[in-house]
């Protein structure tokens, strides 16, 4: 405890050395009302403070190099006991040498060794309770730090693994729709490679960072879309709507893709003729909000809120932020809304 004192400041050495004055000077001042002359009990008050400060350093040191547990719970008591009549023995000699002539002073002292005795006793008892205590109260802390970093690696993981399975589900899409542009239309085949190549890229751009801005990630979409309008054709529309106050306003990357990319096949793959997706970004209060709603043929009803990409988003949702209440799905008749808040009164410069 002394130690961890000492090291908090550097100038905090003289506030110790100042509670070792006043403890002086209020132990002589209690001495002096007992008919001790100043002098006298200055230089008893002096030893003994300075020795019980000793002892409280050596108990302390004891205890930091060996923690008695069960069965060696002796180790406190016989410790404490020797400390005790050490600091009694040390200090009885050292004031006899110093008063050897003051047979008023020795024999107060010898009348006294019982009531300093006890007073020792209860003093390093104290102290090495508190030190108990602060030991255990450290090891639990430890222990509770512990858990956080293994709880904190455990969610780092699972969200690289989430982000991880996102883009293989995607990119197999692709290949899928490369291996059938190939022989049909191989100038596209072509594109949809390089775009694809682009995208890829970007994703590993972003693997280290923990939030960008939302005007960056729309850019990053539009590479994701012009994939899949070379798959679509001009079936595919996707409008974008960003409010000015929210494009500074900062996202987990690659958040929405797996959205949009769950709006884009549920609307094509369920209905015949074009398909608009609208996207919505905008700030609501202290959250970012986007809503993304695409239209729906009768076919897809039954998959729309079950899609992989909408579990895997509000997984990642609730391990960065603890919150099952950031996504939400609603299907109404032939259109169905996705709606995501992303808070933003937090620091985005910690790894959540």
């Amino acid at each position: 405890m002394i130690k961890v004192f000492l090291r908090k400041k550097d100038y905090n050495w003289i506030r110790l050395l100042s509670a070792l004055v006043v403890a002086i000077v209020a132990v002589a001042g209690l001495l002096h009302y007992y008919m001790i002359p100043w002098g006298q009990a200055l230089v008893d008050s002096s030893v003994h403070v300075t020795l019980v400060f000793l002892g409280i350093v050596v108990l302390e040191n004891a205890f930091g190099f060996y923690f008695p547990k069960g069965t060696s719970g002796w180790f406190r008591p016989v410790l404490i006991l020797v400390l005790a009549f050490s600091v009694l023995f040390i200090a009885k000699v050292s004031l006899t040498y110093f008063f050897l002539r003051e047979e008023d002073y020795l024999l107060f002292l010898e009348e006294s060794l019982w009531v300093r005795a006890l007073f020792l006793i209860t003093l390093f008892g104290s102290f090495s309770f508190l030190l108990v205590f602060h030991t255990e109260l450290e090891d639990q802390l430890k222990l509770l730090q512990r858990k956080e970093h293994i709880e904190k690696l455990a969610k780092d993981a699972e969200l690289y693994q989430l982000r991880q399975q996102l883009q293989p589900h995607f990119l197999f899409n692709s290949l899928n729709s490369i291996n059938a542009l190939i022989s049909r239309d191989p100038e596209k085949a072509r594109e949809m490679v390089l775009q694809l190549s682009e995208f890829l890229r970007g994703t590993i751009r972003k693997e280290d960072r923990k939030w960008i801005v939302v005007t960056e990630e729309v850019a990053f979409l539009q590479l994701f879309l012009n994939i899949e309008r070379i798959r679509f054709g001009d079936r595919l529309c996707v409008a974008f709507q960003i409010e000015e106050e929210a494009q500074p306003l900062k996202i987990p990357p690659l958040l929405i893709q797996p959205l949009l990319e769950n709006a884009v096949k549920h609307g094509l793959n369920t209905l015949t003729g074009p398909v608009t997706v609208n996207t919505t970004i905008e700030k609501k209060s202290n959250y970012l909000e986007i809503t993304i709603t695409n239209p729906y043929g009768a076919s897809g009803a039954d998959a729309l809120g079950t899609s992989f990409g909408l579990e895997a988003v509000k997984r990642r949702l609730y391990l960065l932020f603890g919150r099952h209440d950031l996504l939400s799905v609603a299907p109404s008749e032939n259109l169905f809304t996705v709606w995501m808040k992303i808070p933003q009164l937090y620091d985005q410069d910690v790894n959540h």
